[in-house]
């Protein structure tokens, strides 16, 4: 058991003097384990950083719902569509627009990507053509 408080207690000293959102103690909480607290990502985990190229392009918007680390998340899907609304903000420099919705992500996080592998690919794909 004092492996994860461990982890969780440097985890803590990594944040700025305060954290004023829910929504960035939800990505402390659920998405910086792999994504790091900069985003900069890790080994099989991409940047957050990338998400400025992908904005606004064909299926990039679900896809960020739909990876199985979002999608599963233990968050209420209201909670998930603020997460996701700074995460876009945050990392690639724009607000969404339209904002995720509740509705939004109910819908998409109910069918999650088996391969986001293949899927993140295929967006990418759609950019150089």
């Amino acid at each position: 058991m004092k492996g994860p408080l461990l982890t969780m207690g440097l985890l803590l000293l990594t944040l700025p003097a305060r954290a004023d959102a829910y929504e960035e103690h939800d990505y402390i909480l659920n998405c910086s384990g792999c994504h790091r607290m900069d985003g900069t990502g890790s080994k099989n985990v991409p940047s957050l950083l990338a998400m400025a190229e992908l904005l606004g392009k064909p299926g990039a918007r679900a896809y960020w719902v739909q990876v199985p680390g979002a999608a599963q998340a233990p968050l209420s899907d209201a909670r998930l569509a603020a997460l996701m609304n700074w995460l876009v903000e945050r990392f690639a420099g724009s607000k969404p627009d339209p904002a995720y919705t509740a509705e939004e992500v109910n819908r998409l996080r109910s069918a999650p990507l088996r391969d986001p592998v293949a899927r993140r690919s295929k967006i990418r794909e759609a950019i150089v053509r």
